[in-house]
């Protein structure tokens, strides 16, 4: 009995040596992404009910959403049609909002690239905060753009207080940009004639690859190139 525990003693001191030798380590625990499930659609909000909320977790769904997470965008800029510069913009999620009494938590974006500036998401939908010109000190949420069944779906948008219609395509082809290949990409495009146009090209899960805008000078009614940004890097964690 002496001998047998000896042995095992041993077996025991042999492993534990070879696991510190290894550098074994447990795996780390993922950090928690919560999903955000309400639809606010038409409902409306007096303009502060919307309170700042120090908010240091992530968000997941149909776009990541981390203030340590950033995507870099190379920006040609042109007016109205002739080019001018290059520029390059950072897009980050830089503060977190709260509206009441529906507390669903709302992000804010350091430049738009075709997104809302102020976007609440879930796994599905994108939804915009807009100022409501029949109901004074009141803002109303929106639905911007929600994933679809088929290969591309129309439906009624604005700019602001001008009217224009929404189109989504899915793409069968890759979207090729400097920060790498995407497959099963979207194109999100809303569009009033005569005044404005922006193109999205998106992939669900993970942002904007390229925008394009084009708007008309005033009086002109003939859309003009603008400013294309195309994905150049990105960061998440």
């Amino acid at each position: 009995m002496k001998h047998l525990f000896i042995f095992l003693l041993i077996g025991s001191f042999i492993l534990s040596a070879c696991q510190k030798e290894t550098g074994f380590t447990a795996p780390a625990i993922a950090e928690s992404c919560p999903v955000q499930v309400d639809d606010p659609s038409g409902r409306f909000y007096s303009s502060d009910s919307l309170i700042p909320f120090p908010n240091s977790k992530k968000t997941c769904g149909l776009l990541p959403l981390n203030k340590k997470d950033y995507w870099i965008y190379k920006d040609s800029i042109f007016n109205n049609g002739t080019f001018t510069k290059v520029q390059y913009d950072t897009l980050r999620f830089i503060n977190t909002w709260q509206s009441h009494p529906d507390n669903l938590v709302w992000w804010e974006t350091s430049i738009s690239i075709g997104l809302p500036q102020l976007l609440y998401i879930t796994d599905s939908s994108i939804f915009d905060i807009e100022s409501n010109l029949l109901t004074p000190g009141m803002v109303s949420a929106q639905k911007t753009f929600g994933l679809f069944a088929g290969d591309s779906i129309l439906y009624w948008d604005n700019f602001e207080d001008i009217a224009a219609f929404g189109r989504s395509v899915k793409l069968n082809e890759n979207i090729n940009t400097p920060a790498g290949s995407f497959d099963n990409c979207i194109l999100i495009e809303k569009s009033s004639p005569h005044y404005q146009k922006n193109q999205v090209y998106f992939k669900p899960g993970f942002g904007v690859l390229k925008y394009v805008f084009e708007k008309a000078p005033i009086g002109s009614g003939v859309l003009q190139l603008q400013q294309v940004s195309t994905l150049i890097g990105f960061h998440f964690e």
